[in-house]
């Protein structure tokens, strides 16, 4: 595995026992002059690193999982004629996708509309990678109605879903002795978090769980009966495979993404959309409050959440990374 260096792979790739090499290099602000600038050297300085690792580890087949820090390690497969495999988790491709496509052997989405932003490169859908951990733990069966609600806005948190939902809380599980309230809420507003949570009474403060990172988010998904969530590619497909369904909150920056990944999951029915604008907590209370009230559409969101998983996707991936490392290791494989 490559990462960049002092990010969060280092925490994760290590933790997951494989082997990370790292890089010094950074995403770009394309907006500042100074910014081009500086990732313009950090990307050169990069490559050469990435050729030297290339040329060290001599693979069959090279996987880049898009974003910035798979440019220059991709970059150098091609040099050294190395097969290239591109996974784009988002329905619009990003710019690494985009500008290193039309070499590689194949790219493996997560949406069927990425095809028609790749036009000149292969597109196969296979969905997006589920992690074995998650597709080997059996989802608990809905209930009588909606009572436990898992908030997260990715591994870093999100300020907006974290102000929301700790706005709300209170008349939440104050209405509704049942309900429980799961919120990993990311480093940065752990504090903050902490006192909302400290000033909840006891008999509230019992039903409210809340830290900075859980280590075992497929469970807490798996465990829940409603995700408020942002929409990163991996995490709605895997509360996808795990039948959950979502109220999302797309990251409205970094071209709006997250939007485009929304869309096949609201018109399935399987999750309902917030604007980042209108994520406030009035609404998202009132929100949940209406699926809390309405068992029949909770439901219908949840059969329409697990047909749209693909739980066959990690394998569709890997046949695709054989298949571009040639023959001898198809044949072996």
């Amino acid at each position: 595995m490559v990462g960049r260096r002092d990010g969060v792979a280092e925490r994760l790739v290590v933790a997951a026992g494989l082997h990370l090499e790292t890089l010094d290099i950074s995403g770009v602000d394309v907006g500042s002059a100074g910014g081009v600038a500086r990732a313009t050297s950090q990307l050169t300085r990069a490559t050469i690193a990435a050729r030297r690792l290339v040329r060290r580890m001599r693979p069959d087949v090279v996987v880049g999982a898009g974003g910035y820090v798979s440019v220059p390690v991709v970059v150098a497969a091609l040099a050294q004629r190395i097969p290239v495999v591109l996974l784009e988790q988002n329905a619009v491709p990003g710019r690494a996708t985009r500008m290193l496509a039309r070499r590689a052997r194949v790219v493996a989405a997560s949406f069927a509309e990425t095809a028609a932003h790749l036009p000149h490169a292969r597109v196969v859908h296979t969905g997006n990678p589920i992690r074995a951990e998650v597709l080997a733990i059996q989802p608990h069966p809905l209930g009588d109605r909606l009572h436990s609600i898992l908030v997260t806005g990715g591994s870093q948190g999100a300020r907006r879903l974290n102000r929301a939902i700790t706005g709300c809380m209170v008349e939440l599980l104050s209405g509704d002795p049942e309900l429980r309230i799961v919120h990993q809420c990311g480093s940065l507003d752990l504090e903050a978090v902490g006192r909302a949570a400290a000033a909840l009474p006891p008999r509230l403060a019992a039903r409210y769980t809340a830290a900075a990172f859980f280590d075992d988010m497929a469970e807490r998904i798996a465990a829940s009966d409603l995700v408020l969530m942002r929409a990163g590619g991996s995490s709605i497909a895997e509360c996808s495979a795990l039948g959950r369904p979502m109220i999302v909150v797309p990251y409205p920056h970094a071209g709006g993404h997250q939007l485009h990944n929304t869309t096949p999951y609201v018109a399935a029915g399987a999750a309902m959309r917030i604007d980042d604008s209108d994520c406030t907590p009035a609404r998202i209370g009132a929100e949940i409050r209406a699926l809390v009230d309405d068992p029949a559409r909770w439901r219908a969101m949840a059969a329409a959440s697990v047909a749209l998983g693909l739980p066959d996707a990690t394998e569709s991936v890997v046949r695709l990374i054989v298949e571009a490392a040639g023959p001898t290791r198809s044949k072996a494989a």
